[in-house]
């Protein structure tokens, strides 16, 4: 992986991959940063060198062994399979996610799926991530027949100018005095208050967010059955997701034993009840955290309390760790 690109690098993931790469950037030679035309000309430091943003172009991608695409899934859906035709391309956008012919990765989870992939691997959405990693250890030992989750979604996973909305509107707040409407893209208040709906709604009340929840769980899980009720909820919190999570297992679990599971998976912090971790502790660290296991109504169920930085783990780090196992499998054929 010695030269990357990155579409969409003025972005908050954008950015946030460019520092990912910055600080474990062994064997990196070349970077090339790409957005729309409206900030070309930009710089970006990486390493103390500036590194002009230049106007999104398939052609520059020519000569890259991996490019990252950052954009959103109308311009994914136009440019990244003009990218794949230069280098293999891992898209952060719900564009590709549940095409059959395109992989949906979480490295710690399936990424056997990688395997005869054509150019173009999906980064599955910031909160199934977090779900995925946290239920994969357990479903080796028990299987899941139904998932009960809350989540509550940090701002900055509406990109930056749902972060400037809660900034400003805080900024009205704190001189004691409300917000003016139409801050921002989010659809009403955020600063001191709550969404209970991410996306638009479906012809059964179900919104985006929570349909994609659903499916790419089930995609990447490998449990088309799956049965999985959502309900996706913005919060005024900068940074960091959590996910309130009650699965139902086929046969009975104990706390005690998942915990034991969870210790020991790749990616997981196990954390107690004295220490449960919320988005503050969560942001700018790379693991997944796991606390408040517990047992549910009945022997089947388990509750999970799940938290992580969605903008690294929950986007720009497991698109990484995709582009490492990419790597490895480039190495494996040479």
């Amino acid at each position: 992986m010695k030269r990357i690109g990155i579409a969409g690098a003025t972005g908050l993931v954008g950015e946030s991959l460019l520092r990912l790469i910055e600080a474990d950037a062994a064997g990196v030679e070349e970077v090339r940063l790409f957005a729309s035309e409206h900030s070309a000309g930009r710089r970006l430091s990486l390493r103390g060198r500036e590194l002009e943003v230049r106007a999104l172009d398939p052609d520059g991608f020519a000569g890259l062994d991996v490019a990252f695409s950052c954009l959103e899934a109308d311009l994914a859906a136009r440019f990244v399979p003009r990218l794949a035709q230069h280098c293999p391309v891992i898209d952060k956008s719900s564009r590709f996610r549940l095409d059959p012919g395109v992989p949906l990765v979480v490295p710690e989870v399936n990424a056997g799926t990688l395997n005869g992939h054509a150019n173009i691997i999906a980064n599955p959405n910031c909160t199934t991530i977090p779900l995925c990693v946290a239920l994969a250890p357990l479903c080796e030992h028990w299987e899941p027949v139904a998932l009960n989750v809350a989540s509550y979604q940090s701002v900055s996973g509406a990109g930056r100018a749902a972060l400037e909305q809660l900034h400003y509107e805080n900024e009205f707040l704190a001189l004691g005095r409300a917000p003016e409407p139409g801050a921002g893209p989010l659809p009403g208040r955020i600063a001191g208050n709550l969404i209970p709906r991410i996306g638009a709604l479906d012809r059964h009340g179900d919104a985006e967010e929570e349909l994609k929840l659903r499916h790419e769980t089930r995609k990447i899980l490998g449990l088309p059955d799956l049965a999985v009720s959502a309900t996706c909820v913005r919060v005024p919190v900068a940074v960091g997701h959590a996910l309130a999570v009650h699965a139902r297992f086929r046969t009975a679990v104990k706390p005690r034993e998942a915990c034991a599971r969870l210790a020991d998976a790749p990616g997981i912090k196990l954390s107690t009840d004295e220490e449960t971790v919320t988005p503050v502790e969560a942001e700018g660290r790379d693991e997944v955290f796991v606390g408040r296991v517990r047992a549910g109504a009945t022997p089947e169920e388990l509750c999970l309390w799940i938290v992580t930085d969605n903008l690294r783990k929950g986007a720009a780090l497991n698109a990484l760790q995709i582009a490492r196992l990419l790597a490895r499998e480039v190495r494996c054929f040479c």
